[in-house]
């Protein structure tokens, strides 16, 4: 009785979206086997945004015409994607990666069986992101991390372009892209879409 009654206080209170956006906002991304994804923002009082796996595909074709343009998203490992992405947008997102949440440090886990993890920060259909592509594992991120993996990126890729960058021979990836990016799937050896 306790389990049920817990169970659908549970789901009342998560969110189901059916939509092609999450707002605008910063989150904590957990992403399960079965492509089902939580968004659990950061902010206080505000619940959990879950997309299906219908979601999820709906973002992806919204999304479609502006990242099929590139080459870049054949199977092989890159850090470009191809595709440009709105200046101001990602400056502010980076700023918001940079000290909203990586600061002096913080510890990211993907410690659920068969789920990655990933903060996800959202801003005018743009997205910067720090993901643990595995699980089971854990990864720290502080400002200086952030500074290095956007140094490494505008090395390889031009400045605003859609691209990601993983630390060789770790499953930590930061990147940038549209919202609705398939990013952060794990299982890939690195890759992260």
């Amino acid at each position: 009785m306790y389990l049920t009654s817990a169970l659908m206080a549970f789901a009342a209170s998560i969110i189901t979206v059916s939509a092609t956006t999450v707002p605008e906002g910063n989150y904590v991304v957990t992403r399960f086997s079965n492509g089902t994804q939580v968004y659990d923002s950061t902010e206080n009082g505000v619940s959990p945004i879950v997309l299906t796996p219908e979601d999820v595909a709906a973002l992806q074709a919204a999304n479609r015409r502006d990242m099929l343009s590139s080459a870049t998203l054949s199977k092989r490992r890159t850090d470009c994607w191809g595709y440009q992405l709105e200046e101001f947008a990602i400056d502010r997102l980076f700023e918001s990666l940079t000290e909203g949440y990586a600061g002096n440090g913080e510890t990211l886990c993907a410690d659920e069986p068969n789920t990655t993890k990933s903060v996800q920060i959202l801003r005018n259909q743009m997205m910067v992101y720090y993901c643990i592509n595995q699980p089971g594992q854990c990864g720290n991120l502080n400002r200086e991390d952030v500074n290095y993996a956007k140094v490494q990126m505008d090395a390889k890729c031009r400045r605003y372009e859609a691209s990601w960058f993983e630390w060789p021979g770790s499953y930590e990836i930061v990147g940038k892209a549209r919202q609705g990016a398939d990013v952060c799937k794990g299982g890939m050896n690195g890759v992260p879409f």
